[in-house]
């Protein structure tokens, strides 16, 4: 092959490669100097589970790569959607980068980027040659997501972007049946997370555990939930009064069982009221943001106690969200609206979540009425 025609293919394999979008990260590490070193990659991923490990390649003919090499270790800043000045930063090697941008550190002292969307510090595990480029393999030590993370930064066809996710959906075994149920109002839930700027979440009942199955209108708001599709929760009382205010008396039992199961404690009065409520009013509220967090570290954290959430709901009592109109609430953390088969069965709901607690009357009573709205198309859809 000529020196003419090895060029032109490697700039068609370029080309032709730009196509796929990769997410574009912050690998850096601090020289054995003390200076901070970093390069910007967009070729950072997972590798193996067991044992935990991450990997990037980096060009051989990189003058940073080195200098980070004989460390030792590194972290991977991930970067967010609104951080590309950030990485021209890097990319360039502006003189004040770190001090602009990178002025938290890991554990192990390895610099990271500030509001990226992931963190991750690592010891070099094993350096492999893979042509022009070495393949890094890297032990995780830590890695954390920040408590608002938002969507990933992109680089696709030599320019950066952000993705756009009218929806994401879960899989999995023995999910199909519900699935397909998600999928029929997939459209509504996107049209609900578009009018209102909001994330709307499909949920279901698998295996007496609500599971959600979509979600829409992720990344919208820096106070959105960090719940990710496919997380789980018991279907255990007092939690999920929606999927129970409905069902017929042995349902509703089997669901104060596996509740006082959990809990050791009694669902009582209250799950019994918060059904009433929930039927009374036609959908469900929480409110509560410190509650909230809890719930969500419980369905996302793999140390997470799911029977600790379930007792502090009983320890405080009937959702006050249930016992008063919603223009008189405060912090309310969701909506959420029941959505039946052809048989009025209730089968899935839709979830509104991303409120900052500081909402108007006007906002809420809007946002309440559009999601019913919602729920009754979506009632449509299943029944055509």
């Amino acid at each position: 092959m000529s020196e003419q025609a090895a060029t032109s293919g490697a700039r068609d394999f370029r080309r032709a490669l730009g196509n796929y979008p990769t997410g574009v990260s912050v690998v850096a590490s601090r020289a054995l100097d003390g200076t901070p070193v970093a390069m910007v990659v967009g070729t950072f991923t997972s590798v193996s589970l067991d044992p935990p490990l991450v990997g990037f390649l980096p060009d051989r003919s990189s003058t940073t790569w080195p200098r980070i090499r004989e460390t030792g270790r590194f972290s991977v800043s991930v970067l967010a959607a609104d951080q590309e000045k950030v990485c021209r930063a890097f990319v360039t090697k502006a003189s004040d980068r770190f001090d602009m941008h990178a002025d938290e550190n890991t554990a192990a002292g390895n610099p990271r980027v500030r509001g990226a969307v992931l963190w991750v510090d690592c010891d070099i595990e094993d350096v492999l040659q893979a042509g022009d480029h070495d393949m890094v393999l890297g032990r995780v030590r830590e890695l954390a997501v920040p408590d608002r993370s938002g969507l990933p930064l992109l680089f696709v066809r030599g320019g950066y972007g952000a993705p756009s996710l009218p929806s994401i959906q879960a899989e999995g075994p023995g999910l199909g049946a519900q699935l397909r149920l998600a999928d029929l109002v997939r459209p509504e839930a996107e049209a609900i997370a578009r009018d209102l700027g909001l994330e709307c979440l499909v949920s279901g009942v698998v295996d007496d555990s609500v599971v959600s199955l979509a979600a829409a209108g992720i990344g919208t708001t820096p106070g959105g939930s960090g719940t990710r599709v496919g997380a789980t929760f018991p279907l255990a009382a007092p939690f999920g009064p929606l999927f129970a205010a409905w069902a017929d008396e042995a349902q509703q039992q089997a669901w104060r069982e596996r509740g006082a199961r959990l809990t050791g404690m009694p669902a009582g009065r209250n799950a019994d009221s918060d059904l009433r409520a929930v039927r009374d009013l036609g959908y469900q509220v929480t409110t509560g943001h410190a509650a909230a967090d809890r719930f969500e570290h419980a369905v996302t954290a793999a140390d997470a106690d799911p029977a600790a959430v379930l007792r502090d709901l009983v320890e405080r009592g009937p959702e006050p969200g249930l016992r008063r109109p919603v223009e008189q609430l405060s912090e309310v953390t969701s909506l959420a609206a029941p959505v039946r088969d052809g048989a009025g069965r209730v089968v899935l709901s839709l979830h509104l979540m991303g409120f900052s607690g500081a909402e108007s009357p006007a906002r809420l009573r809007a946002c309440l009425e559009r999601l019913l709205v919602g729920a009754a198309r979506a009632d449509g859809l299943l029944s055509a």
